[in-house]
């Protein structure tokens, strides 16, 4: 086992990069650029991937995104390999466009939680942000999420002005009335979304002003890593929720950070303003046979990727990494 600070991994795992979707501060609606970073990793190699990686420094964390990760037929059985190493928390990242019909599967097969976009509560706009995807598809999720336990179900809004910013009070008063955690994300100057980043932007510190004094605020003691500064929000009723704030810009978590990105296509990405990937099949290869050298030292290299003070800019679509 390998010791300090590279013990207890935040694992983002990229599993596809294909979506249905094309959300403006995601995907072109040309596809991707630049190209996607290969053929995707199948079902075996990732079960390679994740048992190495917890057999060599353990995972704390593994959150499957894409692209649409419910996209993949064998979504199933890649979170089924997952669960059946112990890993405490695995969570999947979804437009929940598909998520009513595959649910209970999902939580059967080990999955704890479920992070889920929502960036509109009008059709008109969210179709509009999404191009193409249907808000009720995507409400039917969030009821299948609840029914099957994926909780803390985290409905996370870009907040992107002119556009849907002035939906922040009606998507919390949503969290309030079903439960699920609500976090406001500021646009990130990646892709596709660089090109209306100044425009767009609009900062925690104004969409917390904007929720105003309607609700009872209370900050809660986040841990060191986290890139969300989270509140406990209760209203006059009663009702309360989370309600979180992911500020790269405005509010850096950079120094905290210890996530690591996995794309499609078996890169390792330490740091996403870096923009530099570093190819597993080498230590995937000599992993199988039991060695877990080089896969120790292309973490060690990721690690020293990180910045270590604040968020400035990528030119990777998200969907080439994870989102």
């Amino acid at each position: 086992m390998t010791g300090g600070v590279f013990r207890d991994l935040a694992v983002r795992l990229s599993v596809t990069e294909q979506c249905q979707l094309r959300c403006r501060y995601c995907l072109p609606q040309g596809g991707c650029m630049p190209p996607c970073s290969g053929p995707a990793l199948d079902a075996e190699a990732i079960r390679l991937l994740l048992h190495a990686l917890h057999d060599e420094f353990g995972i704390r964390k593994l959150r499957f995104t894409g692209g649409e990760p419910l996209l993949r037929r064998d979504i199933v059985s890649m979170i089924r390999s997952a669960a059946d190493l112990g890993i405490p928390d695995i969570a999947l990242t979804t437009n929940a466009q598909l998520l009513a019909g595959k649910a209970i599967a999902l939580r059967q097969a080990g999955l704890h939680r479920v992070n889920i976009s929502l960036d509109s509560m009008r059709p008109g706009v969210f179709a509009g942000i999404t191009h193409g995807g249907r808000l009720e598809a995507t409400l039917r999720g969030i009821r299948a999420a609840m029914d099957a336990d994926l909780r803390p179900i985290k409905l996370n809004m870009v907040v992107m002005r002119g556009i849907n910013d002035g939906e922040v009070s009606d998507i919390l008063r949503f969290g309030l009335e079903t439960g699920c955690h609500v976090r406001f994300l500021e646009l990130m100057p990646i892709g596709v979304a660089r090109t209306e980043f100044h425009e767009r932007f609009v900062s925690s510190d104004e969409v917390r002003e904007r929720l105003g004094d309607c609700c009872l605020w209370q900050p809660m003691i986040d841990a060191q890593d986290s890139s969300s500064r989270n509140w406990k929000v209760s209203d006059a009723s009663g009702r309360a929720t989370v309600c979180g704030f992911i500020s790269p810009a405005s509010h850096p978590f950079c120094g905290g950070c210890r996530r690591v990105r996995i794309t499609v296509g078996g890169e390792l990405i330490g740091c996403l303003a870096r923009g530099r990937r570093l190819p597993l099949a080498a230590a995937l290869s000599v992993a199988a046979r039991g060695d877990h050298s080089l896969l120790a030292r292309s973490i060690g290299r990721a690690f020293a990727m990180k910045q270590g003070a604040m968020f400035q800019t990528g030119t990777d679509c998200m969907a080439n990494v994870g989102g």
